[in-house]
């Protein structure tokens, strides 16, 4: 691994700024800390305080075994002196220690691997300026990954304290007034003068009036109806002449006809009516009494109407305090909805806008005059795609929604996003809307932070690999050229002994090199493969023998083939190729000796389980490769399908195995796992995609007795590399083929436009320019029967299953020796 040095007067950038934790955070002797100075901070913290030290939401951080802790400005508003600043880098443990019961297995569950948390209105009681005081807090842990775990905590949080008593005590207070009416058998009411409707009527004025408890709604035409006949006109043009006056306070005193039992009742109303800025009447408030046996008392004793005056005084001073109380509530109701924070808004059922808070100006600058009375599609942004108007149409329809996030332009012509909750209620919509600008913006750049630790990641890996590519080829390119290096020593020498010695030295390192460059083709998932239909169970006991000589006698082999396995779509000879693989890795995971199982089974995934492998939803065919060796730890079983990783010694192992294994199950849309622990064995399973139709033998090819041209065959040859190209016609030439040659598409495509006999087309497909495929579909306009043998070398344009080859077209990859070569043409050429 490469290794990089950082210098000095840089090690600490990421420590600029942050205001007085900044400064308090540079000034720091993290020397006698088991952190230890900001040079030797894994980059994810380093991202994490760079992060906290730039915001302005308050932020805090614990970080390793030891909790050590940061936190920025805006967090140390929220602490008291017996903490501030020795709580910089001290443990969160020993900070918090009266806390702990609380915020520790919340921490435990992030440090362990459990996710982020999120928390709303937790009381934290703490100390703050010698006093324990009962905070409120909303806050989120989220991990902070350090390599393949979590290293620390970050906190996002807000004390919610104000916000949550203030909520209690409007709580309390509506818990009082409903306790006041129920105690009085006041009955109150809303009523929204525009549409006749009652909006709210207490439980109190429904027993009142005589009404079930479940009734729905009320108009003003049910209203009338209850009025006793003898008072209906005379009660109905009253509230008409108060409600087309320009008065606010409305009584009444009235009977009605009770619908539950046909009871006649004396009912005494006050009430408010409710103007707009134009002096309309838009809303009443009102408390209804039950005074039939007041009424009756007066009637029985009025002409003693003077030694009861003191009484009904008494009540009409209750019936006001009553009122006063009401009037008092709905003021509290209106300076909660003055000082919210939050965005809240009252619309109809078509989305036009009729309330909103002052909220609404101060986050996006608009009047409430500019907001009211329209929908809110010319603020939302043009490419929300009338997102906030669809959720409109679903509160319209009386479904509830729930957290959606759209943005709505500022005044100012920049855009804010807004977090929404809504209700539908008769015929409003009921919704509050947070700007969680910030938080997004918090977010993004924690998104890209994390992006670039993956890219780091990801280099690391890039660099290692181009270390043990150039490392294996760099040996073999050493024999091949070492060998040829004698050979053309001892030919200059006129000495033939020893000459086949040095050819096969460097025939075997140049197949060596082939067979590395196949294994990285499969870890990269570019090899050409050669799907078929596959028999797994028939595959693997094929191979029985195969494996049991590779393994030797101190190792039991066991093969267990499951009834009705399904096929497998697959390059067979690659299967057989993993399975072979996975074995040795077995014997030498086992030096004294063991078991060895090959398993198989049909398997099922949706998106349902959880411990699914990275699979698509589908049947697969699973085959378990188990030994009972040495194991892995997780660290290095994490790495095991990386290229050129091994534990093996110096020698003894290239690191592409398990990587070739991974990479030809993914190029089979299918997955490589390993199960492993040190001291219990390895498992290995290969999950392959399950093939519909059935496994078919290939039929036996003709046997090609003779590999010479005997009827003047002619093989036009386009290759661009001179050496390659003088190889294969030289070949050709020995053969007895008459042969063209060319050094690119278009000069291969003017041989096949004359009449020239061509029996044959041999095509590089990686040629510059028109490639190779390209050829072949024009040749085969001209000549429709043409046949075609494709030569590749990296195979990143043949997508073997996407129809890449058409009948009368087959491939061979580079390096092929040319008694493969002369074969595949003899057999083509002939058929």
């Amino acid at each position: 691994m490469l290794k990089t040095s950082v210098p000095t007067a840089n090690i600490a950038d990421f420590l600029v700024g942050g205001g007085e934790m900044g400064a308090l955070m540079r000034a720091h002797d993290w020397s006698a800390n088991p952190l230890g100075g900001p040079e030797s901070w894994p980059q994810s913290l380093r991202t994490a305080v760079r992060l906290l030290l730039n915001t302005n939401h308050p932020m805090f951080i614990w970080w390793g075994p030891q909790l050590i802790q940061f936190y920025n400005d805006a967090y140390r508003q929220t602490m008291g002196p017996e903490r501030h600043p020795s709580a910089l880098g001290q443990g969160g443990r020993e900070c918090w220690g009266e806390i702990w019961h609380i915020i520790g297995p919340q921490i435990d569950q992030v440090m362990s691997g459990g996710g982020a948390t999120w928390h709303e209105n937790q009381l934290v009681p703490v100390t703050r300026h010698g006093a324990l005081q009962q905070v409120y807090w909303t806050y989120g842990f989220s991990p902070i990954d350090e390599g393949d775990r979590v290293g620390g905590v970050l906190v996002v949080c807000r004390d919610v304290t104000a916000d949550y008593v203030a909520a209690a005590a409007l709580r309390e207070r509506e818990a009082e007034l409903a306790r006041v009416q129920q105690i009085g058998r006041i009955g109150g009411l809303e009523v929204d003068l525009r549409t006749g409707f009652f909006n709210r009527r207490s439980p109190e004025y429904l027993a009142i009036h005589g009404l079930l408890p479940d009734a729905t709604h009320e108009s003003h035409e049910d209203w009338l109806r209850r009025i006793h006949p003898d008072d209906r006109d005379a009660t109905e043009k009253k509230f008409l002449d108060a409600v087309a006056s320009n008065v606010r306070d409305y009584t009444a005193r009235y009977r009605i006809v009770r619908p539950i039992d046909g009871e006649v009742r004396w009912i005494s109303v006050r009430s408010t009516i409710e103007r707009d800025a134009d002096g309309r009447a838009v809303r009443l408030v009102g408390a209804h009494s039950d005074i039939t046996e007041q009424v009756l008392v007066e009637q029985a004793l009025r002409q003693s109407e003077e030694r009861y005056r003191t009484l009904a005084d008494q009540l009409a001073e209750l019936n006001a305090t009553l009122a006063q109380r009401v009037e008092e509530k709905t003021r509290e109701r209106d300076r909660i909805w003055n000082v919210s924070q939050d965005l809240l808004l009252v619309a109809d059922r078509n989305g036009i806008w009729k309330t909103v808070n002052p909220a609404w100006t101060r986050t996006l600058g608009w009047s409430e005059a500019e907001l009211l009375n329209r929908t809110s599609q010319w603020l939302e942004h043009p490419d929300d795609n009338g997102k906030t108007r669809a959720q409109v149409e679903k509160l319209g329809r009386s479904e509830a929604t729930i957290k959606f996030e759209s943005r709505f332009r500022h005044k100012d012509g920049s855009y804010r996003w807004l977090s929404w909750t809504g209700v539908p209620d008769q015929d409003h919509i009921y919704a509050v809307a947070r700007d969680i600008t910030a938080e997004k913006a918090a977010a993004d750049r924690l998104r890209a932070a994390e992006e670039a630790l993956r890219q780091s990641h990801k280099m690391e890996a890039v660099g290692q690999l181009t270390g043990g590519i150039a490392h294996d080829f760099n040996n073999l390119l050493t024999g091949i050229v070492g060998s040829l290096d004698l050979l053309q020593t001892r030919l200059n020498q006129g000495r033939v002994d020893n000459v086949a010695h040095y050819i096969d030295a460097a025939m075997t390192s140049a197949n060596r090199a082939a067979a590395l460059t196949h294994r990285l083709l499969a870890f990269a998932r570019r090899q050409p493969l050669v799907p078929k239909s596959v028999d797994a169970n028939q595959l693997v006991v094929s191979l029985e023998d195969l494996l049991r000589r590779t393994i030797g006698e101190a190792i039991d082999l066991t093969i267990v083939a499951s009834d009705d396995l399904w096929n497998t779509l697959c390059d067979p000879n690659q299967l057989e190729s993993a399975l072979l693989n996975l074995a040795i890795n077995a014997r030498d995971a086992m030096p004294d000796g063991g078991k060895l199982a090959i398993s198989t089974c049909n398997a099922r995934f949706d998106d349902t389980m959880a411990d699914a492998p990275a699979l698509s939803p589908g049947e697969y065919v699973c085959i378990d490769v188990t030994d009972t060796g040495t194991g892995m730890s997780a660290e290095v079983a994490a790495r095991a399908f990386d290229p050129f990783f091994t534990t093996k010694p110096i020698g003894q192992g290239t690191g592409l195995g398990l990587s070739m294994i991974y990479g030809f199950a993914r190029q089979s849309n299918g997955q490589a796992t390993i199960d492993s622990k040190p001291g219990h064995g390895t498992t290995v399973r290969l999950y392959l995609p399950r093939h519909q139709k059935a496994g078919a033998r290939e039929p036996p090819s003709a046997a090609v007795s003779d590999e010479r041209a005997s009827t003047g065959e002619t093989v036009l040859v386009v290759e661009d590399e001179p050496v390659v190209r003088g190889v294969v016609l030289e070949m050709l030439g020995e053969q007895g083929y008459q042969t063209f040659e060319a050094v690119d598409g278009p000069a291969g495509l003017q041989i096949l436009r004359s009449d020239r006999r061509i029996d044959l087309l041999v095509t590089d497909v990686g040629l510059p320019g028109m490639n190779g495929r390209q050829l072949a579909d024009q040749a085969r306009e001209m000549r429709p029967d043409l046949k075609i043998l494709f030569i590749t070398g990296y195979a990143e344009s043949v997508a073997m299953a996407g129809g890449f080859l058409q009948p009368g077209m087959e491939m061979i990859t580079k390096p092929f020796d040319l008694g493969n070569l002369s074969r595949r043409i003899r057999a083509m050429v002939s058929g």
